[in-house]
């Protein structure tokens, strides 16, 4: 049995699978937290508080509305640079 040559583009391809698998299984292990009780005593979801302590930051950083317009015009920068991007390698 001989094994067919792999394409480069197939090998692309694989890679990109299994990096979304990563990146799934990633979000799943971060995002699932210990199941609690019914009463709501259930132990603390792992790294509670730093997420806590994430969100209580960024939430604070943008009450303010020049910090929600310098975060659009970051979100738009990127979202041109990721559009543009195909087009340079052309």
């Amino acid at each position: 049995m001989t094994r067919l040559p792999v394409r480069a583009a197939d090998r692309a391809d694989r890679s990109r699978s299994r990096a979304a698998a990563a990146l799934a299984l990633l979000a799943v292990l971060m995002f699932a937290g210990p199941a609690a009780a019914a009463d709501g005593a259930g132990p603390a979801a792992i790294g509670s508080a730093y997420w806590s302590g994430f969100v209580d930051y960024w939430m604070g950083m943008l009450r303010r509305q020049d910090n929600i317009v310098m975060l659009v015009l970051g979100l738009g920068a990127v979202g041109i640079f990721i559009i543009t991007r195909g087009k340079w390698k052309k």
